[in-house]
């Protein structure tokens, strides 16, 4: 057996000073490739926060190009990654290391002139989105009335020559299109008049798209297998065996919830063992609380409390708060939500947690602790490096990516 190289035995700690030094993604993986020991010294870069840096006087100009980059939570530091074309760019969606980006400014009319892709694919990690050698994909135009899309989800293994997409275009209205496709198709959601769609979950393995709405009804889109079929929408209701029990809004969610479902301005929807599952978060400035129905006290959220929700369609109340995920841990935002073993998948992180972008504070990575029910932020003030973002207020988080 070969003794071990010289460059083995540097020390943990000198080592990671050496990697400071190293400015590129690329060249961080290949020093994490050299040994096992550099691989155990170096922390992995995943999960990480993909970020858009803030700074330019008038980041809405057509002409401004945001600077993504990528802030690892374990190794607690960024690396460039690409510019996006065109200012107000925004992340409306990811998949298979790709991102979906909306470049239309939010001022901008149906009519007005843009001249960029409305709706493109990038690949942030090969440095293209605005240089030589970029990998952009323009997607097919989605008009929707002048209006950037609030989300898009896409089937997994995500590739620009196959490819399948679903949008929210409306408060009641999906898109959906595919490769070869001439355009988008606009369906309609059958959901009462006083609800709205809310988020979409692709599950793969079936070839559907779960969409929930505010009130916590919950529709299934097919995606076809045949090239020139069209999709179908379904209440999920109707597929359960025995034909499940009908939709009532008013039995979604039990007290205090119901109420909660009402106050809470962010919510998720992801998949877990085979399970559906809603992440709620009080987005108000300040707790909130009320009177129960049943006249047993108050209830009360703190600012960014979160709730985790299970979705049973023959339960009523069909949805019901969970307090743990078998020790596994999710990250929502804009990305398809994934769930992560910490012990297996990223030991740095803590179990039952969910991870989220803080939107109101400089969209700040964050984290709720299911089984304390404590928010922390995990943001960190980075080297005062050309390539790092040392200004918190300089944070624009998209999307969590992990593989």
């Amino acid at each position: 057996m070969a003794p071990p190289a010289p460059w083995a035995s540097i020390p943990p700690e000198l080592l990671l000073l050496i990697s400071g030094g190293l400015t590129h993604l690329e060249s961080y993986s290949s020093a994490r490739g050299v040994c096992t020991a550099w691989r155990a010294a170096l922390p992995p870069p995943i999960p990480s926060l993909l970020t858009v840096s803030a700074d330019d006087p008038d980041p809405h100009h057509y002409r401004h190009r945001p600077r993504v980059s990528a802030v690892f939570l374990q190794a607690r530091r960024s690396f460039p990654l690409a510019a996006l074309r065109g200012g107000g760019s925004r992340c409306v969606g990811s998949s298979n290391g790709w991102l979906a980006v909306d470049s239309r400014p939010y001022y901008q009319g149906p009519t007005a002139y843009y001249p960029y892709p409305e709706i493109y694919l990038v690949i942030p990690f090969s440095g293209g989105g605005g240089g030589e050698g970029e990998v952009v994909v323009p997607l097919l135009p989605l008009r929707n009335d002048g209006k950037p899309v609030p989300k898009i989800v896409f089937a997994p293994r995500l590739t620009p020559e196959d490819y399948v997409a679903v949008a929210i275009c409306d408060l009641r209205r999906l898109a959906y299109t595919k490769t070869r496709d001439m355009k988008w198709m606009i369906l309609d959601v059958p959901i009462g008049e006083r609800d709205r769609l809310v988020d979409l979950a692709f599950d793969a393995g079936a070839g559907r798209v779960y969409c929930v709405t505010l009130l916590g009804d919950v529709h299934v889109l097919h995606i076809p297998r045949r090239q020139r079929r069209r999709p179908v929408i379904e209440p999920l209701a109707e597929r359960v065996a025995g034909g499940g029990l009908p939709y009532d809004p008013a039995a979604a969610y039990a007290p205090p919830y119901d109420t909660a479902s009402k106050l809470t301005g962010a919510k998720h929807v992801f998949f877990f063992g085979g399970d559906l599952y809603q992440v709620w978060r009080n987005t108000s400035t300040c707790a909130v609380s009320w009177a129960m129905h049943d006249g047993g006290g108050r209830f009360g959220m703190t600012k960014d409390e979160v709730f985790v929700l299970k979705y049973d369609p023959e339960r009523r109340p069909c949805w019901d708060v969970v307090k743990d995920l078998g020790g596994c841990s999710v990250f929502v935002g804009k990305n398809q939500p994934v769930v992560l073993r910490p012990e297996e998948d990223a030991p740095a992180l803590r179990p039952n947690c969910v991870y989220w972008i803080n939107e109101q504070s400089a969209k700040e990575p964050m984290v709720f602790d299911m089984a304390t029910g404590i928010v922390e932020s995990q943001l960190f003030i980075l080297p005062p490096t050309k390539h790092s973002i040392p200004k918190a207020h300089q944070f624009a988080g998209t999307s969590w990516m992990t593989r």
